[in-house]
């Protein structure tokens, strides 16, 4: 499947999804602005902020195994916030995003970090440039064929022994993100508009792919109760009440084997060797 040459339709697939995730972006840059502005408050927020929490305490355990200095790419860098938390822990860090209006925004908040524009099909670095690459919530914009692509560029700008963590989206979620999706997908399309691209896909497809590339290693874990986004749509008060709740039997939601694909995010991690 990797090496399949595709054909000029799939071609301007890919491009035309590429173009619907970078507008998405410039729409919902200032949306994002104001999340990590209020980030801040607290988890119980809202389901974006809970859900962000966890994700970051996955990144903050690779970071801890990083050495001082090291080279990380935020790959997504969005507003630039979570770059910052990398610079702050001791790191160098460069963001890279595809979309102008975040790196408005990154580079107005913080203006000593590197911000670049690019996509992650295409990275503009050189080979073996970075210890550590981070990829919160980008791949699942992309069509396959890109998600493919920045497997490979991912594995090309990461130095030896160097590994990435890359979310996704559960196809098998039990927040049924899935039905939604193309429920709503459908009647946008239905009206003559255009509607973002979602990668849905589960731990075994990933690891599959990202082993044909190359990584030595691939592991994968679910975070969040993917309920709790259910909730917290009933209004705040019953998401964070209810979040509480999961709370005392599961204080991490940190999920392994079958149940990992019904997670709220599907975390990968590549070792390159």
């Amino acid at each position: 499947m990797l090496n399949k040459v595709p054909s000029d339709s799939e071609k301007l697939k890919v491009l035309e999804d590429r173009k619907l995730a970078k507008d998405r972006h410039d729409i919902d840059s200032g949306i994002f602005q104001g999340r990590y502005v209020n980030f801040k408050i607290g988890r119980f927020t809202d389901e974006f902020i809970y859900g962000r929490y966890q994700i970051f305490e996955e990144v903050k355990k690779d970071l801890e195994r990083l050495k001082p200095n090291s080279k990380v790419l935020d790959l997504g860098c969005g507003t630039g916030h979570f770059s910052q938390y990398i610079k702050n822990m001791g790191f160098e860090v460069i963001g890279l995003d595809p979309s102008l209006k975040m790196l408005e925004f990154a580079k107005s908040n913080f203006s000593d970090i590197s911000f670049m524009e690019g996509i992650s099909a295409k990275l503009p670095f050189e080979n073996n440039y970075f210890d550590y690459v981070v990829s919160i919530e980008v791949l699942r914009y992309l069509n396959p064929k890109d998600v493919e692509k920045s497997y490979k560029e991912i594995f090309r700008v990461l130095k030896p022994l160097g590994f990435f963590n890359a979310t996704h989206v559960n196809k098998y979620a039990i927040d049924f993100y899935y039905i939604f999706y193309h429920f709503k997908k459908f009647f946008i399309e239905l009206n003559g508009q255009k509607y973002h691209n979602c990668y849905f896909t589960d731990s075994k497809k990933e690891r599959k792919i990202i082993k044909k590339i190359g990584f030595k290693e691939v592991k994968s874990i679910g975070r969040m109760d993917a309920t709790i986004r259910i909730a917290y749509k009933l209004g705040s008060r019953i998401g964070r009440f209810y979040s509480l709740l999961k709370e005392i039997f599961n204080k991490k939601q940190i999920y392994k084997g079958i149940l990992k694909n019904n997670s709220g995010h599907l975390i990968i991690r590549g070792f390159k060797s």
